[in-house]
């Protein structure tokens, strides 16, 4: 088969699917939403408390849609929230140890579901695999910083 842009992209709208089937396996995990599993993970990452303007921003929402994904996940006390020593109208969030235990056990599901897939894969075929990938997700990068910042 040639490889043109229209089955490539057939291609990577599959892996798309793949993907966000990871991602559910990484909510159902937490048994959280989206949003919120996004921010534990990314507390998780950072370690450090992130205030909540960088967050809302990482996330792109609004800061009353963080103000709600926080106070679900600090109802379920997987994050705190500290106001700032220097401003009282500036607050930080920080992953607890309950919050750490289940980013980690969500990622541990996606490394498990990687092993899975990649014990199905012959070994000669993986590293070429893998490097292939790479090059795809490197110019992938590349054209969207392009478009971005308008200088293709």
């Amino acid at each position: 088969m040639k490889v043109t842009a229209e089955n490539f992209h057939g291609l990577i709208t599959r892996l798309q699917v793949v993907f966000s089937e990871i991602d559910y396996a990484q909510k159902a995990c937490l048994q959280a939403g989206k949003m919120e599993c996004q921010l534990l993970n990314y507390l998780y990452k950072v370690k450090d408390p992130v205030n909540m303007n960088e967050l809302a921003k990482v996330l792109s929402v609004s800061h009353s849609r963080i103000t709600r994904i926080m106070d679900n996940l600090v109802s379920k006390k997987l994050v705190l929230r500290k106001p700032s020593d220097k401003d009282r109208r500036c607050w930080f969030a920080m992953i607890t140890d309950k919050g750490k235990k289940l980013a980690e056990n969500s990622q541990q599901t996606v490394v498990d579901q990687q092993k899975k897939i990649l014990a199905q894969i012959p070994e000669a075929d993986l590293e070429g695999i893998f490097k292939s990938l790479k090059v795809y997700v490197e110019k992938y990068e590349n054209v969207l910083k392009e478009t971005t910042t308008g200088t293709v």
